[in-house]
């Protein structure tokens, strides 16, 4: 087993602290409400800061899994995310070193300030390191390491560790990256082996914002070569480089979230995309100085935005079927119920709509598989009575030699899918499958009607109250 994505993101988050903390301590990486807990296994906090952490079923530490064994590695330290470091000290990079050799060796890597063998950061020394300590801390557990996390720098140090002992052992560990730094140099100068980055492409999987915050310090704007990179757009003001702006769910971003917000994200279908660009362009963004010159008038039409999201976040997912989706409706109209017993004013009328409207496509989508389950039992029927007959006359002309073909088909007369098939039934059926579709789409209408009036309702009160 393997830890999901979204529960190494999770440990992410709080690295930096819990590195501070003391082996066999146990962490709590989510909510009060809803915990997931940890034990510390191995940390490291210097140059390198990195933790190994299995998880557990509550703050006692019972029940380790030590065969979910996680390493994250943190990106680059930097000045200031300890304020305590200053001091009194007018000299920082004498007080503490750690955070200066961090930042330098991550621009080593680059090849900003110097080569180093095969371009990867000297921190990938201390991640093989790392991995080899915890493998023989968890030795006496009968556990393996199944996941592996590096966040900017620390990324193409991970994906080297991962894929080394990963071929060695032939067996997979999960990599999950955050915004990798220099990933490109590493393999384009052998660091990461061509058997490597194939290892990478089949068990890493990479999240990237749309900007590329910092990672375009590294001479490649941040290109990731292997491993499959998951892409999401990111807003004025939020920090792209954090592992905690990527919106997860399980094993990718959550797409639902970026495409309510028109945002785009890895992992839309093409009818998202085309729906989300139909916005971008009826609200283009320009930069002024190109603006008047004409430069980027193609801003305005929808297609410039479907040409951006196949170059920058890759190929439309394909498209759910009906079933799928009233699978994730039924999920989110759950969620949505849960969210209103704890919400309210604004926040709850929202809900209320959106639970409406799902409910509504819901109700829709139940009588669209209803008849069309209807449709494909029919043609299957008469199929097979079709295929029946068709044998049994095959099997009378067989049978039947002493007879002339005449005789046989006089016989067989009663034997055709005229008489044992009833077309006026299977037009009534049909028929009321169809009327049961039709209602279900009217009230679908109807309830989308209700949510444009809780949305209205709700602006005229607002009005009401600004009044003045």
């Amino acid at each position: 087993m393997t830890l999901s994505d979204q529960e190494i993101r999770r440990l992410q988050l709080g690295l930096k602290g819990n590195v501070k903390k003391n082996e066999g301590e146990i962490i709590n990486v989510g909510t009060r409400s809803s915990p997931d807990f940890y034990q510390i296994v191995y940390r490291q906090d210097s140059t390198t800061q990195a933790m190994a952490v299995v998880p557990v079923d509550n703050e006692k530490g019972e029940n380790p899994n030590y065969q979910e064994t996680a390493i994250v590695v943190a990106g680059t330290q930097v000045p200031g995310e300890n304020f305590k470091d200053f001091g009194n000290q007018p000299y920082f990079w004498k007080k503490n070193r750690n955070i200066v050799d961090s930042t330098e060796k991550a621009f080593f890597a680059s090849g900003g300030f110097g080569i180093f063998p095969g371009m990867l950061t000297p921190q990938s020394d201390d991640i093989d390191m790392f991995y080899q300590i915890t493998e023989e801390k968890i030795k006496s557990h009968n556990g393996i390491i199944s996941n592996m996390s590096g966040h900017s720098q620390a990324g193409p140090g991970v994906a080297y560790t991962a894929s080394k002992y990963g071929l060695k052992q032939n067996r997979t560990i999960k990599v999950t990256n955050f915004m990798d730094f220099a990933a490109k140099k590493a393999v384009d100068t052998g660091g990461i082996s061509k058997e490597q980055v194939a290892y990478l492409n089949k068990n890493a999987t990479i999240y990237r914002d749309s900007r590329g915050d910092v990672v375009f310090l590294d001479g490649n704007s941040g290109y990731v070569p292997y491993g499959q990179t998951m892409r999401f757009e990111v807003l004025e003001g939020e920090d792209g480089h954090s592992p905690r702006t990527p919106v997860m769910k399980g094993n990718k971003l959550d797409v639902d979230y970026y495409y309510k917000r028109n945002l785009f994200a890895t992992g839309m279908t093409e009818k998202q995309v085309r729906k989300i660009a139909e916005y971008k362009a009826r609200n283009p963004k320009f930069t002024n100085s190109i603006y008047n010159y004409g430069l980027e008038m193609d801003k305005v039409t929808p297609e410039y935005y479907v040409s951006e999201y196949l170059k920058e976040y890759g190929d439309f997912a394909p498209e759910p079927s009906k079933q799928d989706l009233i699978a994730i409706n039924r999920k989110y109209i759950d969620e949505l119920h849960a969210s209103l017993r704890t919400s309210s004013g604004d926040k709850k009328i929202s809900l209320r709509e959106e639970l409406v409207r799902t409910s509504a496509q819901t109700a829709q989508l139940q009588a669209e598989v209803y008849e069309q389950e209807i449709k494909d039992k029919i043609k299957s029927a008469k199929s097979s009575v079709e295929n029946h007959i068709k044998e049994l006359r095959d099997a009378a002309y067989t049978l039947a030699h002493n007879l002339s073909a005449d005789e046989i088909e006089g016989l067989l007369s009663e034997l055709s899918i005229s008489t044992a098939w009833n077309d006026g039934k299977e037009a009534t059926t049909l028929a009321s499958a169809s009327a049961y579709t039709t209602k279900m789409t009217e009230i679908a209408g109807n309830l989308n009607k209700a949510a444009d009036n809780i949305v209205a309702i709700d602006q005229k009160g607002a009005q009401i109250f600004t009044k003045k």
